[in-house]
């Protein structure tokens, strides 16, 4: 029972890898930039992501300094730079917004959001990346009404 358990386990981190697989912000994601246990994650697949035409839910929320914060956005304006279309905002030469478009993968469209908040000796940072039939229109409404 225990194998079962364990292989179950491996089974849904191996998916949660390729989630955003070719995409530059998979560093972020996986702890590469700032170790996983500074991060708050979410990750939420299945039925419930229905009700917003999405399948899959991915978020990271972290507290870095002024480098770190310049570091992910160089990295996430690497995805911008690709993406089939992006909104962003920045302030001065910071980026402190993205909601990106990113290419569909086997048909499922694939969206990249990013925020930047800054607050007294920290950058508050953002990361979503979702996937589903949801259009960016449709996220955008969805947004709005939060």
């Amino acid at each position: 029972m225990k194998k079962l358990a364990c292989l179950a386990v491996l089974i849904l981190f191996s998916f949660s890898a390729f989630a955003q697989r070719g995409l530059n912000c998979n560093a972020v994601f996986r702890g590469k930039v700032v170790p996983s246990n500074r991060m708050i994650e979410t990750e939420v697949r299945g039925e419930s992501m229905s009700t917003y035409k999405l399948s899959y839910f991915h978020s990271i929320k972290v507290q870095v300094d002024e480098v770190t914060a310049t570091k992910i956005a160089g990295i996430i304006e690497l995805d911008v730079d690709n993406a089939v279309s992006a909104e962003t905002e920045y302030d001065g030469d910071r980026l402190i917004y993205a909601m990106v478009e990113l290419q569909p993968f086997k048909r499922v469209n694939r969206y990249l959001c990013y925020q930047l908040k800054q607050t007294a000796g920290a950058e508050a940072i953002t990361i979503i990346y979702l996937e589903g039939s949801a259009s960016l229109n449709e996220l955008h409404h969805m947004f709005e009404k939060r």
